[in-house]
């Protein structure tokens, strides 16, 4: 669809051109026309540039499909694709071209229809999968697709006292010699609604995807540079990572019992992310966030950070009202990691990928969800249990097991969509 464009673009370019050589036609109109082609290719080309990473050397088509199903059970009724690419972070683009369509003259007919076949925005997901280059760190998309409904999720956040926050961060301003203002109360509301936002996708990755999304995000976040991860559009990093664990552990069972029981390694917040940066006393942050930022968002970061935790319980819990609604079997809750891991965990360290899981006497094809978090048990717990083709150097084991499971994974994906695909149609 997106193709769709850019030749509708081509179209037009080449009608320009058409007219532009009718001899009937004036010089000057004829300029103007050539000009306008040129635009117009230069707006094709660009179109073009937004599909870097989309090809199945950057993300593997094997999981486009299982992508398309969360997109579908959350609602969301955008026209989407998925990229990969060397970027310092994930993304979700909203990308409306109806007014450049609209505003262009004489447009091929071709543009006009590539244009009405779109549900806009269009949404392009980007994730730094290359980078990690393995299956179960694309469990992050869940985040992005986050973002595409966290305007549906309503959160009252009026039973949490936020007097705490105005009077840390008068306190604060006082000691720098400015007086607080409706502008810093401004500043911080929109700060706050930026970090709500960021939960609430961290909300939807982890309903989503279990365990695999905390391992997915805090790989994400020690491959993104040694920062703290907090400024005005996002909370710091471990917070992110503690409040995501802190909702495995809810409930009984619960993810994190369930992940100790099947794989007999504790599942802690850190497992996937030892080296991330914790967090330092409050005044210690403030002082390297006034290097980086200025006093007042130094200062309203930092008197923020008690009050997101404070309402990261409600915003979870709406999320979770959301997702239910939509699709309830889309929430993978611990009873289905049990199912996953039990099924599939130690023949995965035969070679078995995760394809399909049986209960009850009935097989059913095994989900994203559960292959990501069987591919991640896999990758935490098992690789000494999983043996090294021969021939390999030693020294070199580890890569080489990585890889035999990313394959394993991939293929488990491509033939659980398959079978999914077939008992839909029969």
């Amino acid at each position: 669809m997106w193709l769709d464009l850019v030749s509708g673009l081509v179209d037009t370019g080449r009608g320009y051109l058409a007219k532009a050589a009718d001899p009937a036609i004036a010089d000057a109109d004829a300029s103007l026309l050539i000009t306008d082609s040129e635009m117009i290719a230069n707006y094709a080309y660009s179109f073009l540039q937004w599909l870097h990473g989309t090809d199945a050397g950057q993300i593997p088509h094997q999981i486009v499909g299982p992508f398309q199903r969360w997109v579908d059970g959350l609602g969301i009724t955008n026209t989407i694709f998925f990229r990969a690419d060397h970027v310092a972070n994930y993304e979700l683009a909203r990308i409306d071209l109806r007014a450049l369509v609209n505003n262009v003259n004489d447009a091929s007919q071709t543009l006009i229809d590539a244009a009405a076949a779109v549900t806009w925005p269009f949404l392009r997901v980007t994730v730094p999968s290359q980078a990690m280059g393995m299956l179960p760190h694309f469990a992050i998309v869940g985040h992005e697709l986050g973002h595409a409904i966290q305007n549906e999720i309503k959160v009252d956040l009026s039973s949490i006292n936020s007097s705490a926050v105005i009077a840390e961060l008068t306190a604060r301003l006082a000691k720098e010699n400015i007086a607080i203002s409706a502008v810093h109360g401004m500043e911080t509301q929109k700060i706050l609604a930026s970090w709500v936002d960021e939960l609430k996708a961290d909300a939807i990755g982890c309903l989503l995807a279990g365990p695999a999304f905390l391992f997915a995000l805090g790989a994400f976040f020690e491959m993104s540079g040694g920062g703290y991860g907090i400024g005005p559009s996002h909370p710091p990093s471990e917070m992110r990572r503690r409040l995501v664990f802190d909702r495995l552990a809810q409930g009984t069972p619960n993810h994190v019992e369930v992940f100790n029981e099947q794989t007999g390694r504790d599942l802690t917040a850190d497992l996937n992310s030892p080296h991330l940066k914790p967090l330092p006393l409050p005044d210690d942050l403030y002082v390297e966030l006034k290097q980086q930022y200025n006093v007042e968002i130094a200062a309203i970061c930092v008197a923020l950070i008690p009050y997101a935790e404070a309402v990261a319980p409600l915003i979870f819990a709406e999320a979770e009202k959301v997702v239910r609604a939509a699709k309830p079997d889309m929430v993978y809750g611990a009873v289905r990691l049990r199912e996953d891991l039990k099924e599939h965990l130690e023949p995965l360290c035969h070679f078995v990928p995760p394809i399909e899981i049986r209960k009850d006497g009935i097989v059913r094809p095994a989900s994203l969800a559960g292959i990501l978090n069987v591919g991640w048990a896999g990758l935490l717990t098992q690789l000494d249990s999983i043996p090294a083709p021969a021939g390999v150097p030693i020294g070199s084991e580890l890569p080489v097991k990585m890889e035999k499971l990313h394959e394993l994974l991939l293929k488990a994906v491509e033939l659980s969509e398959a079978r999914t695909v077939w008992e839909e149609q029969v």
